[in-house]
């Protein structure tokens, strides 16, 4: 049976046979046949490091599992995730209930064009809620100030910023295959600050006190309202503490009739619990509180299906694109495309100081 490989875990599967290492691989679903195949494996097998992602972590966190409690992962030591940004309240459940303390939680983040990481953890610093813990080996990794061309360094001043990488490093690619590889791979990444710096396309922010550093999202679907930039991933850190709420997806809109951007908030309700319009007040109280007015979603509106990538990603550029009235192709790798239909209707929503559209909530 054929199976897609054009992601960086199928590459970096070789570079730990390379090793001399013994590898676990699953196929299906992680929670067939049972909820805890993964970690009964884990157990039986004896596994010392754990690759997984957020959204299998928020999974088992939500069915109640709690690993260190039903299984028996003494030889376990590291547990990776990728895909996904990995929130500080995953962090605390993580080391509070879910694993042993003694468990390493890497965050980590590159690219498939890559075939490695730009940051990563390290067994020889500390582990900070939220934050990956550093730069990887022989990546020359630096932050760009977005609003600047020429390439200023935005590092010490503990903003927000491009991720990029100012030097050629080992796995970097010399094109792309096929006929205009050249042209596409220089469009891909050298088209933001020039030929000698790839920009990655993430936003990432650098921390001073920890020397951590905290991934915000991809680029193109930072949400900008009213010019302050923050990632998507902080507003999910919100709505991961409300029980009620099964998963969630944010996005910024901005069709040609709006003059700023607004922030859209989609939750997916659990299984018998109902969206109310105090859930979404809540909600936005506690966004604010978090973090600032500007940082409340405009809308907060009720969806049922979050779209998702095969690998695991949420589909906010997609679903960007709709909600803003652009028409872009959707790609093979979504894996409920289906879904994405459920976000057409949003395109309609009233321009700003017109009447809402009922089933938001704003503050």
């Amino acid at each position: 049976m054929r199976r897609q490989t054009a992601w960086v875990m199928w590459v970096l599967n070789f570079v730990n046979i390379c090793s001399a290492k013994s590898l676990l691989l699953y196929d299906g679903s992680p929670f067939h046949p049972t909820p805890g195949v993964l970690l009964k494996l884990a157990q039986d097998i004896g596994v010392s490091i754990f690759g997984t992602s957020p959204r299998y972590l928020a999974e088992i966190r939500a069915r109640g599992i709690v690993p260190r409690n039903s299984f028996n992962l003494e030889r376990l030591r590291t547990v990776t995730s990728t895909g996904a940004a990995l929130s500080a309240d995953m962090y605390n459940w993580f080391y509070e209930t879910g694993f042993s303390p003694h468990v390493q939680l890497v965050s980590m983040s590159g690219g498939t064009d890559i075939a490695g990481s730009f940051v990563g953890g390290s067994p020889l610093l500390p582990v900070y809620a939220g934050e990956i813990q550093t730069k990887a080996l022989g990546m020359a990794v630096e932050i760009f100030d977005p609003s600047q061309d020429a390439g200023v360094p935005v590092e010490l001043r503990d903003l927000p910023g491009e991720l990029v990488c100012t030097r050629p490093f080992p796995s970097q690619p010399l094109e792309f295959f096929g006929v205009g590889g050249n042209e596409r791979y220089r469009k891909s990444y050298f088209e933001r600050f020039g030929d000698t710096v790839w920009c990655q396309g993430d936003f990432i922010q650098f921390q001073k006190d920890t020397e951590g550093l905290i991934m915000l999202g991809r680029s193109d679907g930072v949400l900008n309202p009213s010019g302050v930039r923050f990632g998507s991933s902080e507003i999910y850190a919100v709505t991961e503490v409300f029980p009620e709420i099964e998963d969630s997806i944010c996005v910024g809109q901005r069709r040609k009739s709006d003059i700023d951007e607004r922030v859209l908030l989609f939750v997916k309700m659990k299984t018998g619990q109902a969206f109310t319009a105090d859930l979404a007040t809540r909600l936005q109280l506690a966004i604010r509180k978090r973090y600032s007015s500007r940082h409340v979603p405009k809308h907060v509106f009720e969806v049922a299906d979050i779209p998702y990538t095969v690998n695991g990603k949420k589909c906010e550029i997609n679903v960007k694109q709709i909600v803003s009235g652009q028409v872009g192709a959707v790609s093979g790798t979504v894996s409920n495309p289906s879904s994405l239909d459920l976000y057409r209707e949003y395109a309609n929503l009233p321009v700003e100081g017109e009447k809402s559209e009922a089933g938001s909530s704003k503050l």
